[in-house]
């Protein structure tokens, strides 16, 4: 998991909510307008193309929008202060795959979350220390940085992330990355790669995308080096 950090949602999404203040701000009511293609477009960018809960990198056409906390569960009157219903609140929507937050046939991230929600007991991405509570072994696998940390136990549990074809996904990456395939004609990454791309692995690339399960890499690369 990767630490999103939330700015500022874009102009024509804040005037859209007050366009429709005091009528129906919702997000059902979002959905088709313009201004919900361009907030969704506005989260990949500032996620760096890379799913919120997996690190898979997406796109447009194979994300949806994720409520952090369900809409199942959000305020169905307007937060205090605010002429808007909870599920339009802009730091609980990130980008997640796939394109149908409904669809399960994958085995883990977002749609297998589903409607499940305990703020203790969840480990967001905007959460400052997200990175951090998670760590990852050379075959893929992800476990709590801290044995004790039952956010990160039941986060990994709820969403999946060790479910086979995610795991497996994550140590291909790893394979490919760090060149160990024996089939690969490639020679495996040099002392000197490998501190060469630990200072650059947590920035986007010039069109501002992250690397998939960068933030796995970033972990593993000082244990290679070492």
């Amino acid at each position: 998991m990767k630490r999103i950090r939330k700015t500022h949602p874009p102009r024509e999404f804040l005037e859209w909510l007050k366009e429709n203040e005091g009528l129906d701000c919702s997000y059902a009511a979002l959905q088709g307008k313009e201004p919900y293609t361009i907030f969704k477009n506005y989260l990949l960018r500032e996620q760096g193309f890379l799913c919120a809960y997996t690190g898979v990198s997406i796109s447009e056409e194979d994300s949806h929008i994720e409520h952090i906390k369900p809409q199942t569960v959000c305020r169905k009157v307007p937060n205090p202060g605010n002429s808007y219903l909870e599920d339009v609140e802009y730091r609980n929507m990130v980008a997640c795959f796939p394109q149908d937050g409904g669809d399960v046939s994958h085995g883990y991230g977002a749609p297998i979350k589903g409607g499940w929600w305990n703020e203790e007991q969840f480990v967001s991405p905007c959460q400052e220390d997200c990175e951090r509570r998670f760590i990852y072994g050379w075959r893929g696998k992800v476990s709590p940085a801290q044995e004790n940390d039952n956010a990160a136990n039941t986060t990994i549990d709820i969403l999946q992330l060790n479910a086979k074809r995610l795991q497996d996904r994550r140590y291909r990456a790893i394979v490919g990355f760090f060149g160990f395939s024996s089939k690969r004609k490639t020679k495996e990454l040099s002392q000197r790669e490998a501190k060469a791309l630990l200072a650059i692995i947590g920035k986007p690339n010039s069109r501002g995308n992250f690397q998939e399960f960068c933030f796995v890499f970033e972990q593993l690369l000082p244990r290679y080096i070492k």
